[in-house]
């Protein structure tokens, strides 16, 4: 597979699970949090909307990494995203991506003062990528060690998504 398609493989995968395992570094703690994103790939970036007063922007921004990751468990597919951070200050695009989720968060909705958007974009990513059949990897584990071998369970690869 190029790289183009699977960094489209990733898209994919974001857009069909919505709700992201987001990590980070704050102070000297590894922070890692589920954030619901959205998706806006016509800036090449996901978009969270969350609490000011939390301090996650501020976290994010002087974080030396900002992690995103994604599982598709029914297809054995995996992906630690590295990204960039940066907050957002559009109001008007606020109210774009509003969701009734996030009013549940917000019951003063995206005019909330402590609503704030956080911009993650993606710059490089690690897949894992295997066969989405147990049987296959079973056939595959015994196969290996009836053999002596490392049993193939698919791609990990490092890819660039700029």
């Amino acid at each position: 597979m190029s790289e183009t398609e699977w960094q489209e493989r990733i898209w994919t995968a974001l857009d069909a699970h919505p709700v992201y395992m987001v990590s980070l570094i704050a102070g000297d703690m590894l922070k890692t949090r589920p954030m619901a994103g959205h998706i806006d790939r016509e800036r090449h970036r996901l978009l969270f909307i969350t609490h000011r007063h939390t301090g996650i922007i501020e976290a994010a921004l002087h974080s030396p990494s900002v992690s995103v990751a994604i599982s598709q468990e029914d297809r054995n597919f995996y992906a630690a995203i590295a990204c960039t951070a940066s907050e957002v200050t559009d109001r008007e695009l606020l109210h774009q991506i509003w969701t009734p989720m996030a009013g549940a968060w917000f019951p003063n909705g995206p005019d909330d003062p402590d609503a704030g958007l956080l911009a993650l974009t993606p710059v490089s990513a690690e897949i894992w990528d295997g066969p989405s059949s147990s049987v296959l990897v079973a056939f595959k584990l015994a196969t290996a060690k009836i053999l002596g071998r490392t049993p193939d369970l698919g791609v990990n690869a490092t890819i660039d998504m700029r």
